[in-house]
């Protein structure tokens, strides 16, 4: 019996306990992994350096019947499996360490449209749960995907803020795409995959082990244009997080806490180590315009969201065609702190800006 690639890969993600690197020495050590189909035991053996249990299972495992039944199971559930060979897999995972070589998808996975990933405790105070749905409400008024890892507390928040919204929203889970961890989540699930996604490098049928989740955080980092980390305690997992997004390149934004709550000593550290302190959404617009061509959802929405501040600027602009230094003056603000401003209104399409850093109101 003759294989492809994509079904070997897809089968050995169901033996489990294999990466990316066991598949690479597969590699080197048979010539292709086809060869994995029909050699001896013992060369197994020895190539997983000892590891009789997984060697023990690739043995009893490939047959046909057992492909069908795997065939089958992601048939019924209409799970999408995307192996790392193929053409279409996912850029942004492929750069990462150890990508997964299988990825299963639910829904419509969309990674070319920018996306934010917003974690934190799953012991979220209310402020903290408040703090993530509306940052994921406003990222989805912009027209900016919403990451996370369908936990409670900040994720479980962060998910409702986009669906909520009319947001598109991915959850990155840490067991098998066919089972929903918590279950108390399972009405969200289904909302995500109708009009999001959910995601996993677990095969259907795996368990939410312990172990799952922090590595399930390097997809989670790794889809992400940036990570917004809401609470976190010192020792939070939600830091692997980060960890995985520093070695990745990405931004970190921070939400500053109370000193005396536990849950918001590790993001007050970060932003003594040097991440982004997150006071509005405009934080986090500001980067992402460098990439994406960023529009306010609903114009006349957003018409009727400007700020006393941001009315009296647009009034300046619209005297005439101002320079930053002129508005800066007649609006009695620093130039650093309108800058942020001017990219706003800018991006709601209030103003332009034209060379020589002058505006015009349109």
């Amino acid at each position: 019996m003759i294989l492809q690639e994509r079904e070997i890969l897809i089968w050995l993600s169901h033996i489990g306990g294999i990466n990316l690197k066991t598949i690479e020495a597969f590699k080197d050590y048979f010539g292709s992994l086809a060869e994995l189909w029909n050699v001896d035991e013992k060369h197994l053996y020895q190539v997983l350096d000892k590891r009789r249990i997984i060697a023990d299972k690739i043995t009893q495992n490939r047959n046909k019947s057992y492909l069908e039944k795997i065939q089958q199971k992601l048939l019924e559930e209409n799970i999408k499996p995307i192996t790392i060979g193929e053409d279409h897999y996912p850029d942004k995972l492929r750069d990462i360490y150890d990508p997964p070589y299988v990825i299963y998808i639910k829904g419509s996975l969309n990674l070319e449209k920018p996306l934010i990933s917003i974690v934190g405790s799953r012991k979220a105070s209310p402020y903290g749960k408040w703090a993530a749905y509306q940052f994921a409400k406003e990222l989805s008024q912009w027209g900016i995907g919403v990451v996370s890892g369908l936990a409670l507390g900040i994720d479980t928040a962060s998910h409702k803020g986009a669906l909520e919204n009319n947001g598109y929203t991915i959850g990155v889970l840490g067991c098998g795409i066919d089972k929903c961890y918590p279950t108390t989540n399972t009405a969200i699930m289904n909302k995500m995959i109708d009009s999001g996604c959910i995601m996993g490098e677990y095969s259907p049928g795996t368990p939410p082990l312990k172990h799952h989740f922090p590595a399930r955080n390097r997809i989670i980092s790794g889809i992400s244009d940036g990570i917004i980390i809401v609470e976190a305690a010192e020792k939070s997992g939600a830091l692997i997080t980060v960890d995985f997004a520093l070695e990745q390149g990405k931004e970190i934004y921070a939400l500053p806490g109370n000193i005396n709550q536990q849950q918001s000593r590790g993001t007050n550290l970060l932003i003594k180590d040097g991440a982004k302190i997150l006071l509005g959404i405009e934080d986090i617009l500001e980067d992402l315009e460098k990439k994406y061509p960023i529009r306010h959802q609903n114009t006349n929405k957003a018409k009727g969201q400007l700020s006393p501040l941001e009315e009296k600027i647009l009034l300046t602009v619209k005297e005439g065609q101002p320079s930053i230094d002129h508005i800066a003056y007649k609006c009695g603000i620093k130039v650093n702190e309108l800058s942020s401003i001017l990219t706003i209104l800018e991006l709601k399409g209030f103003i332009s800006q034209l060379p020589g850093k002058t505006f015009i109101a349109n």
